[in-house]
């Protein structure tokens, strides 16, 4: 067999694979090595068949969307990969939309619009899937996912359960999806019914917001705002717009998003520990990541 199949053909079955994976040419920030092989689940049904099948065999996973907001490792990790990029699809019910959680935000969006309803649209122009955004809490302008979440369908311990929004544990940038070994397979949102002009008005407000951000590969925002202040703020006053190592360097735009034009995870990673460094030396202020690190 081709690449590491061999290794995992018991799985085979379960669900569409690539062997091996890239992280450079799936993630957001293109840096990175590759995962001996990824499922691509296209169900609940095929999700939960083969979580059941790893966790019974004790393998090491990953779950990942669009891999937007995390740097991968350099080299080759053990560790399978479960892509949640073909787990798809939006339904509606009343006030509620359903989605799968490898929807992306802009085809959930697209979705919302053609049904005539409103109520995610500030997460217009975040690469992310629904999933990934319930994970990570994600928000602009003040407005999180945590404001929309109804109940979250997860797997976990061998079984499919519903989580309310009140048993997410959210806080900014936050969820308690992130302290444990769940994974979110679909997501309960909240709507409401509002005119195409309405829907319209309010994508063009916060995609505004998001104008002023620049362009390239990365991985958004790398730093949570801390408490009272904004994390690019301190890092251009830092003296640390521009600044470059190796492949990596901090945006001249916007100083919490660092780009990349190299390919080495390991470039990046050494700037964002030079600027957490930097910036505590100079304001006493302990940067915290956003992004999430792949190992």
């Amino acid at each position: 067999m081709d690449g590491y199949r061999h290794f995992y053909q018991k799985y085979l079955h379960l669900a569409p694979f690539e062997s091996p994976f890239s992280y450079r040419k799936h993630s957001t920030i293109g840096v990175g090595g590759e995962a001996k092989i990824a499922f691509f689940p296209r169900t609940i049904d095929e999700a939960v068949a083969l979580f059941s099948a790893l966790d019974a065999d004790g393998q090491q996973y990953v779950v990942l969307g669009c891999l937007s907001n995390v740097l991968p490792r350099d080299g080759l990790s053990d560790k399978i990969v479960v892509c949640t990029k073909q787990l798809t699809g939006v339904s509606f019910e009343k006030d509620s939309a359903f989605a799968l959680a490898g929807t992306t935000t802009g085809g959930f969006l697209k979705a919302c619009k053609e049904q005539g309803v409103c109520g995610a649209e500030f997460l217009v122009g975040i690469p992310c899937t629904i999933g990934g955004a319930v994970y990570m809490n994600a928000g602009a302008a003040d407005v999180y996912m945590e404001s929309i979440v109804k109940k979250v369908l997860v797997y976990a311990d061998g079984k499919t359960i519903w989580r309310q929004k009140d048993d997410c544990g959210y806080a900014y940038k936050h969820s308690a999806f992130m302290d444990g070994k769940t994974v979110i397979l679909g997501i309960c949102l909240e709507v409401s019914s509002a005119s195409r002009e309405e829907i319209e008005e309010r994508t063009a407000y916060f995609r505004d917001k998001r104008k002023s951000l620049p362009k390239g590969r990365s991985m958004g925002c790398v730093f949570k705002n801390p408490a009272g202040g904004f994390a690019g703020k301190l890092i251009e006053e830092a003296g640390l717009k521009g600044k470059r190592i190796g492949g990596a360097y901090v945006s001249d735009k916007h100083a919490n998003f660092i780009l990349a034009d190299g390919i080495n995870a390991c470039d990046v990673k050494t700037l964002i520990e030079e600027i957490k460094r930097t910036v505590y030396v100079k304001t006493g202020v302990k940067l915290e990541e956003e992004i999430r690190y792949l190992d």
